[in-house]
């Protein structure tokens, strides 16, 4: 791109680059708030049951938005290679542990 390239509005910008985002951080936030509410909903299943227990509708939504960005700041696993494994291991590890909550609830309620 030409370093004097003029936008519509007639102003003259140097535009960054999206790898100078800081978008690797969100597959590590996604891990801790899916995490977090997993750990809500055991504590909530394991004490008194209550409507707290539907923050668990949230773990795989937080865990594939976590591994969507994942895929896409791939770019970044070089330059922030602890943070970006840590976010996409993360992720997946609490999407998992959500299917085998899913199954483990299903062959509980089979079991009749």
């Amino acid at each position: 791109m030409n370093d004097n390239y003029i936008d519509q509005f007639g102003s003259n910008r140097n535009y960054t680059s999206s790898g100078e985002s800081n978008s690797y951080y969100v597959p590590i936030v996604m891990t801790i708030l899916s995490f977090t509410c997993f750990l809500i909903y055991l504590l909530s299943a394991l004490g008194s049951r209550s409507v707290i227990m539907c923050v668990v509708y949230f773990v795989p939504i937080f865990s594939i938005i976590g591994l969507v960005f994942s895929f896409i700041t791939r770019g970044s696993r070089y330059d922030h290679h602890k943070i970006w494994v840590a976010g996409l291991i993360g992720c997946a590890l609490s999407l998992f542990l959500m299917v085998l909550l899913f199954f483990g609830t299903m062959a509980a309620l089979a079991q009749d």
